[in-house]
């Protein structure tokens, strides 16, 4: 499927009606090639650097006359489509130095300015600030950068030529790179609002999990990408938007979509996708419903653990103890039943943690094939997902293999799920360790617990 071929087609249609119709009776009416009058006297890099400080403090200024007197005009093509919804009263452009975002109180925004269509926009008199650190334009609205009223736009941005669908290629990029940049201003300035392609990443919960937890409710979903070396960033996903309600994709493959950036507690890099099924989203697998996890295969049981009537366990500990966290992982008890608990929310604040659980030596020698499963559990699941895992070692060893779980609980409850079989054959005929990873950082340090684990052959 070639990227995003179906936002392009809507500015090619339109630009093709004036060759279309019968030959016979009518005249075809001339292709109306708009041409501004603006010049672009300043470059989005030079604009971001001038108004910097403003957007970092997310506070907003007027944006008054250049150094010569003259409105100050900026220029780019358009990198975004509103057309399903996602990117809601925004439009993106860019020129050679960066990207920026401006706030327009309309809607169906694609038809007047679809992708690749250049731009020339006098901002003078508009405002400039900062959302969660990132820059827009737009009106005085409640205090903050508001939309500008499609009258006013129409005016202050004029078009220039027809849409170049080429000149609103995305350019590639790394989550690694993102994420080693996150706190270099140069990079900053160069990145945010771009429009970006990412290869081999895979959606954490593809598959299984819809884009959005509440479609149609008001606010947004955070889900996660993930390259193959564990690097992640967000995708915020509107939850009114058109497909907020499909399931995410499955599988590896490559994604287009705008890149933003918020910054509160902590700086993060956000993912904003247009319509998925236009091909912003190449080489994966769509599914209607989402998949269920296997119920484990009945069998021997070799090993169980972590049993709700026992008051004590022979489990141990690895980093278990951070600044402003005595104990990560605990044994626990709640009206007669225990669980293994682990938490780094203390102080009424998050705090970052990669503390391990795990079981003594699990003898798998005899076994000819192994699986293992418990039930969990997790009210608030903010990184849980992302940070948290299953994880094996064989016996000696001091490094941890990872497992995903395939079945994770509902949020907003403490209802206990079963986590579904995760496959041990690789370590048949070993002795092991099996535990779990629970991660946490300043933006999430969710409660996870455990219970009635069980390897069965």
């Amino acid at each position: 499927m070639k990227l995003y071929k179906s936002i392009f087609a809507v500015a090619a249609a339109g630009m093709s009606l004036g060759f279309t119709g019968c030959d016979n009776d009518f005249d075809r009416p001339p292709v109306i090639v708009p041409e501004a009058t603006y010049e672009v006297n300043t470059a989005i890099s030079e604009f971001k650097e001038m108004f910097w400080d403003i957007a970092q403090s997310n506070s907003s200024n007027t944006i008054p006359v250049n150094a010569n007197g003259d409105s100050i005009i900026l220029g780019g093509r358009i990198i975004s489509s509103d057309k399903d919804g996602n990117v809601y009263q925004h439009i993106y452009f860019r020129d050679e130095s960066g990207a920026l975002d401006i706030r327009v109180h309309g809607y169906d925004l694609y038809e007047s300015y679809p992708m690749g269509q250049e731009v020339r926009i006098n901002v003078t008199g508009l405002l400039v600030g900062g959302y969660g650190k990132q820059m827009q334009i737009g009106t005085l609205y409640n205090g903050s950068v508001g939309g500008i009223e499609p009258e006013d736009f129409s005016i202050r941005a004029q078009r220039n030529g027809l849409p170049s669908l080429s000149d609103a290629e995305p350019y590639t990029v790394t989550i690694s790179d993102l994420n080693s940049w996150i706190n270099d201003k140069s990079k900053l300035i160069a990145w945010q609002c771009q429009l970006v392609k990412i290869e081999n990443v895979s959606f954490v919960d593809g598959g299984k999990a819809a884009w959005c937890d509440n479609p149609g409710a008001t606010g947004a979903t955070n889900r996660t990408l993930k390259d193959a070396d564990g690097n992640t960033i967000d995708v915020r996903t509107s939850n009114k938007c058109t497909f907020s309600s499909q399931i995410l994709p499955k599988g590896t493959g490559t994604v287009v979509a705008l890149l933003g950036y918020y910054a509160s507690s902590k700086a993060s890099w956000q993912l904003t996708f247009m319509d998925p099924e236009s091909g912003c989203i190449d080489g994966f697998e769509f599914v209607d419903t989402p998949e269920t996890p296997d119920e484990p295969t009945p069998g021997t049981t070799i090993y169980s653990a972590l049993g709700e009537d026992a008051s004590t366990i022979d489990w141990s500990y690895e980093s278990n103890s951070v600044e402003g966290v005595e104990a990560v992982w605990t044994w626990k008890e709640y009206s007669g039943k225990h669980y293994l608990n682990a938490s780094a929310y203390s102080g009424g604040k998050a705090i970052a943690s990669k503390a391990y659980a795990y079981s003594p030596v699990i003898d798998l020698s005899k076994a000819k094939s192994a699986s293992l499963t418990f039930e969990h559990a997790a009210k608030f699941q903010t990184t849980l997902r992302t940070l948290c895992c299953a994880v094996v070692r064989e016996e000696g060893a001091a490094s941890w293999t990872e497992l995903a779980i395939p079945s994770w609980p509902e949020a907003g409850a403490w209802t206990f799920a079963n986590s579904g079989s995760i496959d041990l054959s690789a370590y048949a005929g070993k002795k092991i360790h099996v535990g779990f990873k629970y991660g946490s950082d300043e933006s999430g340090a969710d409660t996870w617990e455990i219970r009635n684990l069980k390897i069965s052959e």
